[in-house]
């Protein structure tokens, strides 16, 4: 089974990819050096994709510092988009989230609710980065629903949720199918299967 680091410290995040590339037989592992996930300096900029590059950057110096520059890493920056909030959160998704949590959105929205989410993947293939993108489009909820997910998911509904369900309400399985992130993996996973990776 091949293996794929994710930087990353979320635990869902995490959960979300081994459930997708489990079956496709791969491992998804946390990165890790000296058994912690180190930190990386996120910059200041309104683009996923800026972000997403700066943190492989750094990403790919701490492999080459641990004389592993061979292994595939993994990272991703995620932000939700809602039309009726330009840009917003965006790029700043976590930090708002920590702030004001879906309350806060829920309490900043009138009828205008269509939104969307996106994901930049950025991948250090043990040579080059490669990038994928994946966008959900759907609405935020009146109230927040669900036990599960992590994040947004609570308020989040896609367009493809026949019953109107968040993707907090849906299994791990059933969100990977819709999610930005499942969209961005699987377009990763389809890279590295042509490539023999």
């Amino acid at each position: 089974m091949a293996t794929l680091n994710f930087l990353t410290g979320n635990s869902g995040k995490l959960a979300e990819a081994q459930t997708l590339f489990g079956p496709l037989g791969w491992e998804i592992q946390a990165f890790e050096v000296d058994g912690e996930v180190p930190d990386v300096i996120e910059p200041q900029s309104d683009n996923l994709t800026t972000v997403a590059l700066a943190k492989i950057a750094q990403a790919v110096e701490l492999l080459a510092s641990q004389n592993r520059l061979e292994e595939s890493l993994l990272v991703e920056d995620s932000g939700l988009f809602i039309d009726a909030l330009p840009e917003f959160p965006g790029v700043y998704s976590a930090h708002v989230l920590q702030s004001i949590g879906c309350d806060g959105i829920l309490r900043l929205l009138d009828n205008q609710r269509t939104a969307y989410f996106l994901t930049v993947a950025a991948l250090w293939t043990g040579e080059a980065v490669e990038v994928f993108i994946g966008r959900c489009d759907g609405t935020i909820s009146t109230e927040i629903k669900g036990e599960g997910g992590f994040g947004y998911d609570p308020i989040f509904i896609p367009d493809e949720s026949e019953d109107g369900r968040t993707f907090a309400e849906m299994t791990h399985e059933e969100k990977s199918a819709y999610s930005h992130r499942g969209r961005a993996l699987r377009a990763l996973f389809d890279y590295l299967d042509e490539d023999g990776a």
